[in-house]
């Protein structure tokens, strides 16, 4: 499965929400039409297993769940996957959201609009935050179609070069991070995004978000979320 060459590859991370989970899983399935999709499926540790057993889907399943202060694990593991897989598109979302309908062509489009040779990645859930700077200290700036953030936050677009810029991995985040605020977020948006900032590659968001995402409990940050939800424009 892994040396055919698909149009997109979309990874979703998940934990203990089967319902959005399955939800969201089918509604990339309606979508797909006559392009080549596949699906993996990264589950930190949910207390019952999915059956994910399609040609086009792998799941992948931690054990014990990592949450938020090991959350880089997961995504050095899925960094290591991308490695090995021809796609034209990778999409990275949360278990959590909802797509906008013909989501897929939408969003490569949008990527595809963006006039700028150092673009790496466009993130498809926008909220308020993007109207701010984000660990970047970078002001947003209004591109017309897009906003210039210079952040991402792990629900976004891009071809296999934001990886390959990455060198396929993330660093360590050691426990050290939170002894004065355990609220903080994981770190791995934050290191992500300095580290392309830094490498002067472009990073931007849609003005209108392509995914929905409401008002529910957050399962990695809680109490952060509960205080800041985010709610998508």
């Amino acid at each position: 499965m892994m040396d055919l060459n698909y149009d997109f590859c979309i990874l979703i991370t998940t934990y203990n929400r089967g319902n959005m989970l399955y939800d969201l899983i089918n509604q990339i399935e309606r979508q797909t039409g006559n392009q080549k999709v596949l699906i993996i499926v990264f589950d930190d540790g949910s207390h019952q297993n999915y059956n994910l057993d399609k040609p086009n889907i792998k799941y992948i399943k931690f054990f014990p769940n990592q949450g938020k202060k090991k959350y880089w694990k997961i995504i050095n593991t899925i960094f290591g996957y991308v490695r090995n897989i021809n796609s034209k598109y990778f999409i990275q979302i949360p278990d959590d959201v909802q797509l906008i309908d013909n989501f897929l062509n939408t969003a490569a489009n949008n990527y595809e609009k963006i006039p700028d040779p150092n673009k790496i990645c466009l993130s498809i859930l926008t909220d308020g935050r993007v109207y701010r700077h984000n660990w970047t200290s970078f002001d947003s700036i209004d591109m017309g179609d897009h906003i210039k953030t210079q952040w991402n936050d792990l629900c976004y677009i891009s071809t296999k070069e934001f990886f390959s810029q990455l060198d396929f991995k993330i660093d360590e985040i050691p426990m050290s991070r939170w002894n004065h605020d355990p609220n903080l977020s994981s770190g791995v948006g934050q290191q992500i995004s300095t580290k392309l900032h830094n490498k002067n590659k472009s990073m931007y968001h849609t003005k209108t978000s392509l995914v929905i995402h409401g008002d529910h409990e957050s399962k990695m940050n809680f109490e952060e979320r509960k205080n800041k939800p985010i709610i998508t424009i």
